[in-house]
């Protein structure tokens, strides 16, 4: 699929993320004024980072906790401690913050930074202005940390007062769910060795079996930048939301994605050139992606933290349409449910998109219980009348399902939704009840 706002994604993981090095080694943003942080941050939810860089706080952070019983005590107490987050696009970096001592004016912050490309430790004073604790860092930037009813802290970093570098929340409880990577067998060999699928694990609280989403991602763009291939997806607000229910989602990544082994060739042109918008050519890499969630399901069977009674499967873009598809073709696959978040195999403006998203969808009717499909407003690859389109060729097919569509946060794409809850989490909430047994 012609998947810009994924693109941007995949490039946030190097490009992007060299682009604001100079400043603090995140990505870059504008806002208006200086906390004025983006809509929907009050929805957001400390995460792990998404890196395998950890921030390290040095070893001589000394945390000493207001005394509750002295005047101001009690209202600075909150701040104390040692804080832990992400707080860049696409939790792309590792974070740690020790507020070490508190006055009534000020505080000693320590603040770590990891990233692929960077790492930032630095300590200094911070001052309270306007209930926020302001640090001015070397780079000639401005950490800002506010404290939130719910006890977690939102983290922004600030360039020239106006320009919002980076923003999170940081927390000093436990995660939702612990992230991990693992290997996934296949039965697929390259030179004489074994070729595995790199899959990111997030696992709630618990030892299990817990009832479990696969979740897949979506295409590269135009599919004509193969560094972007390397880039592993996972989607922080879809884990968040599932961890808190007790639930595992895993996020597999297909043949020649992330750290997989094997050949992207998801449908491209003979020169690879790019994807293909021809459906001789780009419907067979739908077929190559189910052959790889044949492995990962497989795979899932002999796993003792899955349970088996409880599973559904959903994906992002072209990772949606291949679910739905999917979850059709394979009855054997004990899949209760779909999300479909803005899916397509190709984006609706090549040639012969028409020929090649209802096509595919079509496979996905004969599933025998309904899915749910999120579509956004704005969105520059599938617009609402051609995803609704899929959708009555869906049905008429003898498929079940829902069609829900959003209007985005202000400023937002609507091929974003996924990770924008706020929207969605109503919808999903009411079809979990009706999927899912209790």
């Amino acid at each position: 699929m012609q998947d810009r706002w994924l693109s941007l994604r995949a490039a946030g993981w190097k490009a992007a993320v060299a682009a604001a090095v100079a400043a603090v080694g995140w990505l870059a943003g504008v806002a208006h004024a200086q906390t004025a942080l983006p809509a929907g941050t009050a929805q957001m939810r400390p995460v792990p980072a998404e890196t395998s860089a950890s921030a390290e706080l040095p070893p001589d952070v000394a945390v000493v906790a207001p005394d509750a019983t002295l005047e101001g005590g009690r209202r600075l107490l909150p701040w104390s401690g040692i804080w832990r987050g992400s707080a860049c696009r696409f939790a792309q970096c590792d974070v740690k913050v020790a507020v070490e001592k508190l006055s009534a004016d000020a505080a000693t912050v320590v603040y770590a930074g990891a990233s692929a490309t960077q790492r930032v430790t630095e300590r200094g004073e911070a001052k309270f202005i306007d209930n926020e604790l302001h640090m001015p860092l070397r780079t000639g930037a401005t950490l800002v940390l506010r404290l939130r009813e719910d006890g977690d802290m939102e983290m922004s970093l600030w360039k020239n007062v106006t320009q919002l570098l980076s923003y999170g929340v940081l927390t000093q409880k436990p995660f939702a769910y612990a992230r991990s990577v693992e290997r996934v067998p296949t039965p697929w060999t390259e030179n004489g060795r074994a070729q595995t699928l790199e899959m990111v694990v997030y696992r709630p609280p618990g030892a299990g079996p817990f009832p479990t989403l696969v979740f897949n991602h979506g295409s590269t763009g135009n599919g004509d930048k193969p560094e972007w291939f390397t880039y592993t997806w996972a989607s922080p607000e879809v884990g968040a939301y599932f961890a808190d229910k007790g639930w595992q989602v895993v996020f597999p990544q297909r043949r020649g994605r992330g750290k997989s082994d094997g050949l992207y060739d998801e449908g491209f042109e003979p020169d690879r050139s790019r994807y293909a918008c021809r459906p001789e050519r780009s419907l067979p890499g739908l077929e190559r992606a189910m052959a790889d969630l044949d492995a990962v399901l497989a795979h899932l069977r002999t796993r003792s933290d899955v349970d088996l009674r409880r599973l559904l499967i959903g994906g992002v873009s072209r990772g949606g349409i291949l679910s739905a598809a999917y979850a059709g073709t394979r009855p054997a696959a004990p899949f209760l449910g779909v999300l479909n978040f803005v899916g397509g195999w190709v984006g609706d403006r090549c040639t012969h998109a028409d020929a090649i998203n209802p096509v595919a969808f079509r496979r996905g009717a004969a599933f025998p219980h309904p899915m749910l499909w999120l579509y956004g407003d704005q969105d520059p690859f599938y617009a609402l009348r051609h995803s609704r389109k899929n959708f009555d060729a869906f049905m008429a097919e003898g498929g079940k399902g829902s069609f829900v569509a959003f209007d985005p946060l202000h400023g937002a794409s609507g091929h974003g939704i996924h990770a924008q809850p706020a929207l969605w989490s109503s919808a999903v909430d009411g079809y979990l009840q009706a999927v899912v047994p209790k």
